[in-house]
């Protein structure tokens, strides 16, 4: 179909060298890491907010602030109050916190018969019940990562699976078998407990069972009663192939001593108006995350040149790009608080604050990771993921309207010509990226949205994660895919046709 040209000097603003000002400021140690809850991750916030009302945005918090405030409670986990038991017959073993992990909300104690009980996904409406026929009431439910063969996750309510299912069906506990990102990365040590300090909206629902993410020796053990291991769990994730739920003959107890403090936090939010009278009404949204990861004991800073220091970038140039020559529909910047810490900031927009109403939402470009390319001969594993300088991975843009993969599509043949890798677009991939960034708050609503990201790579939540690494030209291709993208929707004199 004949969409509109972006303009050419709107293009041109989208630059290598004005995306390593911004990325050399904003990943500099002083800023310690951008962590949600630290000092530092307002002066951030302020010069995000500072940048988008000179380029001439104004605020779409309250009283048309930049910044949409919301509250934490922040739960950390009392590691010396807190244990699990495993009794096999005359045998019981204790562990330690640090063999399990928390991983919900909940606090408090619990002990029950384990139940496996596979993927833990109760929904009969798409002919799937992995508790039909089980009693798990004043159980513990143990629940493997993953889906089976004709579930889409995406499409799953959050009551048809994990915790909430589970307390659904009266368990008094949950525990999480690791998804192979997390269990190699306990075996790397690389592992980051946000457990030990879970993060949480004040405004959101709490599931009151104890949560909690075994490490693979304990998942191993209270696999074995089943004829398990985790890496046959991992691989049946993989395969997407059927597990049987089956109770284990094992007991278990767990206490999960926790305290609560409260805090606030911000999105950056801005709006530019568009031209027309009729479509300024709706949004052409650009979003990524700003913030990154605590400053660790050894007073390591992690940087996040690349997450998400890429995206917080990109979508600031971007806003300047389209600030030059006014489209029709009205253009949303969001910058996210607390994606690391479980999407809160996209979670408090989507499902409590709504700085803009989500049915006027045209789209969700979102931006998290494009800033690494895989080198020519590198043969590390943890870079086996990794895009190479003239590819990016795009996720979701068919998944809600085909009409806007179209665009994206034609857009890129037009303009960037990059490699557009669809290896991440599956929802049921076991890495399960499509859930893993803030867009996923919108799509869950039916926002379309893309999402861009170069993939997992050996500096991703590390202290070497550092401006030094990055591609600035690839990042500016992309960023500009996303911009000319984003034009030509709020140019369209239609709104995106949904997909069934």
């Amino acid at each position: 179909p004949a969409l509109d040209h972006p303009p050419a000097d709107s293009i041109a603003a989208i630059s290598p060298a004005e995306l390593k000002m911004h990325l050399d400021f904003l990943a500099s140690k002083e800023f310690g890491g951008r962590y949600t809850l630290s000092p530092s991750f307002n002066l951030a916030a302020k010069y995000l907010a500072s940048r988008l009302e000179s380029y001439g945005y104004r605020g779409a918090g309250k009283n048309a602030s930049f910044y949409q405030e919301f509250e934490l409670t922040s739960a950390s986990v009392e590691g010396d109050k807190s244990s699990l038991s495993v009794s096999s017959g005359n045998d019981t073993r204790q562990h330690p916190y640090g063999d399990f992990f928390n991983a919900g909300a909940g606090s408090g104690s619990a002990q029950g018969d384990v139940v496996f009980v596979g993927y833990g996904i109760s929904a009969p409406r798409f002919h799937h019940d992995d508790y039909a026929g089980l009693d798990v009431k004043g159980k513990i439910v143990l629940i493997a990562p993953g889906v089976p063969e004709g579930i889409d996750s995406s499409r799953l309510e959050d009551e048809e699976k994990d915790d909430d299912a589970a307390f659904a069906h009266g368990a008094v506990a949950v525990f999480v078998i690791p998804a192979k990102y997390y269990a190699d990365a306990m075996a790397a040590g690389s592992f980051r407990d946000r457990g030990s300090e879970r993060v949480r909206l004040t405004a959101a629902p709490v599931n009151p069972l104890p949560i909690v993410r075994l490490n693979p020796a304990l998942s191993d053990q209270l696999l074995a009663p089943a004829g398990l291991t985790i890496k046959q769990i991992h691989e049946a994730g993989t395969k997407h192939a059927a597990l049987t739920p089956k109770a284990t003959g094992i007991t278990a107890s767990v206490i999960l001593a926790i305290k609560e403090t409260r805090s606030t936090s911000q999105n950056v939010v801005g709006i530019l108006l568009g031209t027309d009278s009729k479509l300024k009404d709706e949004y052409v949204t650009f979003s990524a995350h700003y913030d990154h990861l605590k400053t660790n004991e050894k007073g390591q800073v992690y940087p996040g040149a690349d997450d998400d220091g890429s995206g917080t970038v990109s979508v600031l140039n971007i806003a300047r790009a389209m600030a030059l020559h006014l489209p029709k529909r009205s253009v949303f910047i969001i910058f996210h608080a607390g994606e690391e810490l479980g999407l809160l900031g996209s979670k408090y927009n989507a499902d409590f604050g709504h700085a803009v109403p989500l049915d006027k939402m045209a789209i969700d470009l979102n931006i998290d990771m494009i800033g690494r390319s895989k080198p020519a001969g590198d043969t590390e594993p943890r870079d086996a993921q990794l895009t190479g300088p003239n590819t990016i991975y795009a996720i979701g843009a068919d998944r809600i309207s085909k009409e806007l993969h179209q665009i994206h599509v034609q857009t890129d043949e037009e303009f960037e010509k990059l490699d557009i890798d669809y290896t991440l677009n599956n929802p049921n991939h076991p890495d399960r990226i499509y859930f893993r960034s803030d867009h996923w708050n919108y799509a869950k609503h039916g926002v379309p949205i893309i999402f861009y990201f170069d993939g997992v790579h050996v500096d991703y939540h590390q202290p070497t994660d550092t401006v030094d690494k990055i591609d600035f030209i690839k990042m500016s291709r992309v960023a500009r895919l996303a911009f000319e993208t984003g034009w030509r929707v709020a140019q369209l004199d239609h709104k995106l046709a949904k997909t069934n």
